[in-house]
């Protein structure tokens, strides 16, 4: 086991790495290009200064599942018409760039109002932190699938979402059970 002090994390957009990365989205049936790569900073209990590099954690949001349409179905077309309106909103009509990686119909109890029982939710997950934002605030205004899609948990930042997920403070130690060494 491998234990590093959290001092400070950041993240940065990075080609894959094979063994480390996803390089194709099994859910777009494409080969991804570009992926985030958390930095943490600190030391080791030894002593040791560490430069930390985690793969694999993309940042994401939820919105609701109504039932209009089958899941499968609903979720590529909040998708598609997701990945359109970021475009555009981007100034690139005619792009065809992709922004989330894949979406997941999960069970939980949306945050927003009182809910008696669970509801089900899409978790959208996205290639870039920066575009989770946008992608917030046009669910939130209609524009995806011309209906208000109450987005939770978009209003969160990144290395936040991260650290809530993992059970993470700042200056306590991370625990790794699996750590690779830079050798250059």
């Amino acid at each position: 086991v491998v234990s590093v002090r959290l001092v400070s994390a950041d993240y940065y957009m990075s080609s894959p790495i094979p063994g480390l990365d996803f390089g194709y989205s099994t859910y777009r049936g494409l080969e991804i290009k570009k992926v985030p790569v958390i930095r943490i900073f600190g030391s080791t209990s030894t002593g040791y200064k560490v430069c930390l590099h985690v793969h694999g954690v993309f940042p994401y949001l939820y919105v609701p599942y109504d039932g209009s349409a089958p899941p499968d179905k609903m979720g590529h077309q909040i998708v598609i018409a997701l990945d359109r309106a970021v475009n555009i909103l981007q100034g690139q009509v005619n792009s065809s760039s992709h922004h989330v990686f894949k979406a997941v119909l999960v069970s939980g109890i949306p945050i927003y109002g009182y809910h008696g029982k669970e509801h089900q939710l899409f978790k959208l997950y996205f290639y870039n932190p920066n575009t989770r934002k946008h992608s917030y605030d046009l669910l939130l205004n209609g524009v995806v699938l011309k209906k208000i899609l109450q987005p939770c948990e978009g209003h969160i930042p990144y290395i936040l979402q991260f650290l809530m997920d993992f059970n993470l403070q700042g200056m306590n130690f991370i625990h790794l059970k699996k750590a690779f060494a830079r050798r250059k």
